[in-house]
């Protein structure tokens, strides 16, 4: 297998010509351009920065991803789920140093900080076998020199501890996904460059605090004296200044000022700076450009359970999953196309969205009572229950309901009052009274469906995986008894045979639930 290093060279003899025009110009736009990785700093200099971001990153980097081969039907309920495969291999495995995990965490990190991602791809021959991320402001596309905004010849990268040395890279080799500049077409734009301005005044203000400590924590003031000082005399009045009352530990000593000197005190006090205002605001400031919740940071600030579960809920549908969107993009897109066959594969992940039990729970009620009107109307029930995507069940039409003072049939039971029981019909199975009885009861079914086998279906898989695919689980709890852990039947023989079991379940994925 080749280095990184080998492809790279051999990646500077091939690059296009526009490529090795521009490669020996750009050692001014290199050594100039420090505002990317002064974004980046960023991160380490103000808390609250360092927090959003590894708040996205740390949630985002632990979603589950998967590979499937599409559907003839382009329903996701139709795909295939692929357990082995290169391009699965090197996603888990993108280099000899990293795991998914920590790759994607590095990748999104730049993607915040400067609104860019770049990963360099190592080839053998025409196969992708290692995923490297690299650092945004190392990168710089070299337009194509054409009439379209953003189309782009290659790359140029200046590789860290290598004297300047520039290395063209043809498009191929790198994976790059931007957030829309509207100025540059070529480069992205973050959060970060929106709030400069307020992250650099919540880092001063932090500085000037520090400052005020290391002073003495005392305000700063003028020593005022009469006529003026010979350069020794002032030499030697700042050193013994500075000698005695500079420094934490010095402060609060009595001063003595000599020849008629004084202390002119400048009255900017910690207070005067209101600094607990100006930490409040920069703060909200930085959440806003990125849009992220409080509590999502620990601020429990008029922080009650219901706008805690909707910030999670926020986080997780307009943070987590666009930026997932887009590494599903990146993906299917730019590195499946590269293996053979790729064009009929994708990768998804496993939703972050927490499952909004309310709504779930009116959407089966609409759904059950739109059901037992319809076959109430003479509809068939077990037509109306697949058109609205209902499990199979027994669904027995209720009779009328008697004319008042009509005489009850012989032998029908009575009701205290007169009426009609319904509570036991004459085949002893029990009839629902009313529309609620059914839907409790129909909920319960549905309960029953949480989780579902996964299983392959190919010469592979034994028998009895194979009698398990598909099978339903009331809850995690149920399912685990057949895969402990979540994967591998239990009752699986493959192993007898050296086969690994490539079973497992998963929660079943509702109709409106989003891929």
């Amino acid at each position: 297998m080749r280095s990184l290093v080998g492809s790279l060279v051999n990646a500077r003899r091939a690059a296009p010509a526009t490529v090795r025009r521009a490669s020996t110009a750009v050692s001014s736009f290199f050594g100039a351009d420090n505002d990317r990785a002064r974004l980046m700093g960023a991160m380490a200099e103000v808390g609250t920065v360092y927090a959003i971001v590894d708040r996205i990153v740390s949630g985002m980097s632990s979603v589950e991803w998967h590979l499937y081969r599409r559907a003839k039907s382009g329903k996701d309920e139709d795909r295939i789920e692929i357990t082995s495969h290169a391009a699965l291999d090197l996603l888990n495995k993108p280099n000899p140093f990293m795991t998914r995990k920590q790759m994607f965490q590095v990748c999104q990190q730049h993607h915040e900080l400067t609104g860019e991602l770049d990963i360099m791809i190592n080839f053998v021959g025409k196969l992708p076998v290692e995923l490297w991320p690299v650092r945004p402001d190392r990168i710089k596309p070299v337009p194509a020199g054409s009439i379209y905004p953003g189309d782009i010849a290659g790359y140029l990268y200046m590789p860290a501890d290598r004297n300047g040395e520039v290395w063209p890279l043809e498009n191929r080799e790198l994976l790059r996904a931007l957030r829309p500049n509207p100025l540059d077409p070529y480069n992205g734009l973050g959060p970060v460059q929106s709030i400069l301005t307020d992250i650099d005044s919540s880092k001063y203000s932090a500085e000037w605090n520090k400052n005020f400590f290391l002073n003495s924590a005392e305000p700063g003031g003028i020593i005022q004296v009469e006529g003026r000082l010979s350069d020794d005399r002032f030499e030697e009045l700042r050193a013994r200044w500075s000698e005695q009352h500079k420094g934490v530990a010095k402060a609060h000593r009595v001063a003595i000022i000599e020849e008629g000197s004084q202390w002119v005190d400048r009255k900017m006090t910690q207070r005067d700076m209101e600094f607990t205002a100006l930490s409040g605001l920069s703060r909200d400031k930085i959440l806003e450009a990125f849009g992220m919740p409080k509590s999502m940071l620990g601020i429990v600030e008029d922080v009650n359970r219901a706008n805690a579960e909707t910030s999670e809920y926020v986080f997780a549908k307009w943070i987590e999953t666009p930026r997932l969107d887009d590494w599903k993009e990146l993906l299917n897109f730019k590195l499946l196309p590269m293996y053979a066959g790729g064009e009929e594969l994708e990768f998804d992940y496993d939703s972050p969205v927490p499952e909004n039990s309310d709504q779930a729970n009116a959407a089966i009620s609409v759904k059950w009572s739109a059901a037992v009107s319809a076959v109430g109307a003479g509809f068939e029930p077990a037509e109306m229950l697949e058109a609205l995507e209902l499990p199979a069940v027994s669904f027995e039409k209720p009779e009328p309901a008697p004319l008042p003072g009509a005489l009850p049939a012989e032998g029908d039971p009575q009701e205290e009052g007169g009426q009609k029981s319904t509570e036991e019909g004459s085949s002893g199975r029990s009839k629902p009274r009313d529309v609620a009885g059914v839907l409790a009861r129909m909920r319960e079914i549905e309960d029953a469906q949480r989780w579902e086998a996964v299983e392959e279906d190919d010469d592979s898989t034994c028998e009895p995986c194979k009698g398990n695919r598909g099978k339903t689980y009331k809850n995690r709890e149920a399912a685990y008894e057949d895969y402990p852990d979540g994967k591998h039947y239990r009752n699986c023989v493959g192993e007898e045979y050296g086969n690994h079991c490539r079973g497992f379940v998963r929660k079943r994925r509702k109709s409106n639930e989003s891929s």
